[in-house]
Order: C-alpha cells, then sequence, then structure tokens
C-alpha cells in the first residue's frame, strides 16, 4: 500500500454528509495521535474533527476509504492514492498498545517477587506485550496474546515449579492442583480474552476499532488476574513445609485471609 506524503496531508476528495450537510469537496486530511482533521473550503474554511477515540473503525475498498465514528454516522474519501497508506496510520494511532503492568499490586513489589519465580510467571505475558507494543497492526497484537498458549505457559509453570519442591509423585500432584486452585482468576481472565480475540478476529472493518478497544481490555484483565493469582502463590511456593501446609492455606482462605 502507498505511503503517506511526507508532510502527513493527504489530498482527498470528501464525500458524504455531515451536521445535516451533504459533502463533496476537495479535501486535506491529517491524523495525529489524537485527532483526525479534515479541511475543506466550500466558500470558507472548515474542519471536521474526529477524535481518534471515536473511531468504530475505517473500511477501504477500492478507491474509497470510510471513516466509521462512534453514533452511525460516516464520511467517505476518495481520489487519492494514498487511502492505503492513510488507513494504515489510522489503525496503528487508535490501536496503540496500552501500558499493561502500571495498575498492578503485586507485578513490582519487592515483596510478592522471590527470585526468577516471579519472572517465569510473568513471562509469557511479558513476552506477548512485547510483541504487540512492536506491532502496527491488530493482527500481529491480536495473535501475540493467544489466550490458549497464555494457559500452557501457566500449567507447565506450575508444573515445574512442583517438580523443583516436591520429590514424590502424589505430593508433586497435589501441589500443582493447589497451584492450579489458587489460579482460577487468571484461568477466568484467558477464558475472556479467547472470547474477546475471537470477536475481534471476526469483526467488520466497520466496527473493528471498538472491538479492539474490547479486546485491550480483556487483556488487562488478563494482566490483573495473573497480578492477583501471583500474590496468592507466593505464600504457598515460600512455605518450606510443602504439601503439608497446603490444610492451613485452605483453611485461612475459606477464613478470607491470604493463603
Amino acid at each position: 500500500m502507498a505511503a503517506l506524503p511526507g508532510d502527513g496531508m493527504v489530498p482527498v476528495r470528501l464525500r458524504g454528509a455531515w451536521d445535516d450537510r451533504a459533502l463533496d469537496y476537495e479535501a486535506a486530511v491529517h491524523v495525529d495521535a489524537n485527532m483526525v482533521r479534515i479541511a475543506f473550503d466550500p466558500g470558507g474554511p472548515k474542519v471536521i474533527e474526529l477524535p481518534v477515540a471515536s473511531l468504530d473503525g475505517a473500511v477501504l475498498r477500492g478507491d474509497e476509504l470510510t471513516l466509521h465514528p462512534v453514533g452511525g454516522k460516516h464520511v467517505t474519501l476518495r481520489d487519492s492514492p494514498h487511502l492505503g497508506g492513510l488507513r494504515n496510520r489510522l489503525e496503528a494511532v487508535v490501536c496503540t498498545f496500552p501500558a499493561q503492568t502500571l495498575s498492578l499490586r503485586a507485578f513490582g513489589s519487592e515483596r510478592s517477587a522471590p527470585g526468577s519465580d516471579h519472572d517465569r510467571w510473568f513471562d509469557g505475558l511479558l513476552s506477548a506485550r512485547r510483541l504487540a507494543e512492536e506491532s502496527r497492526t491488530v493482527e500481529t497484537q491480536r495473535r501475540a496474546f493467544d489466550a490458549s498458549r497464555l494457559a500452557r505457559h501457566a500449567a507447565t509453570t506450575r508444573e515445574a515449579w512442583a517438580g523443583e519442591r516436591l520429590g514424590g509423585d502424589a505430593d508433586r500432584r497435589a501441589l500443582t492442583a493447589e497451584l492450579e486452585e489458587i489460579g482460577a482468576p487468571y484461568q477466568q481472565a484467558l477464558v475472556q480474552l479467547e472470547a474477546a480475540a475471537l470477536a475481534l478476529r471476526n469483526a467488520p472493518d466497520d466496527n473493528q476499532f471498538a472491538e479492539w478497544r474490547r479486546w485491550a481490555g480483556a487483556v488487562q484483565q488478563a494482566f490483573r488476574g495473573a497480578d492477583e493469582t501471583w500474590a496468592r502463590m507466593v505464600p504457598v511456593l515460600c512455605d518450606s513445609r510443602g504439601v503439608q501446609g497446603s490444610m492451613w492455606r485452605r483453611l485461612l482462605r475459606r477464613g478470607g485471609g491470604a493463603p
């Protein structure tokens, strides 16, 4: 697809309707991190401003690019060799991957980060985040956070911890099961992430950005679920009694205390 002109201004033909007014004018489009501005001059300078956060989707068909802001209105841009580049620019700006760890309580806490166990637990999510942050497309971001792969990573990590801490098969299975039970918030968040990813994959272009925002919210919930799970697993992983401490941890959980 064609790139944008160097100055970022794209000359187009503007068509559609806006504020109950029919549009058919020569125009120029500029996109920045917050706003899409479409300037035209029907006997006097006019500008349509579309906040990036208000765009539900952008549909490129042939030589027309139609922008769909929230509320059902739309405008169509045409007669430009740069519409493909403009569509790519819109996707990159609208779907900038947000920060995920700033609001987490246990993630950055020294008290809840005993050695490499912390890094191993969050590695699946952080690796996915790195891929998503480097990406400029919705599809590659979605693929980075594959819920099945994240669930397998969590299961493999729990099994490895049990194997490193206990010798007997029965004890390893018991500890693995306990860690899996503690991990319910993360598992549920991954189920929701998988559903959001499916909706995003199947979203029509005119609603893709809206579905991306819902998917990004599901990614945030996955980070929070992993964070909550990690905080609950730390006492178990640090318990020198191993599986022998399981009964007391279960009693504390039922009583509403920390495990």
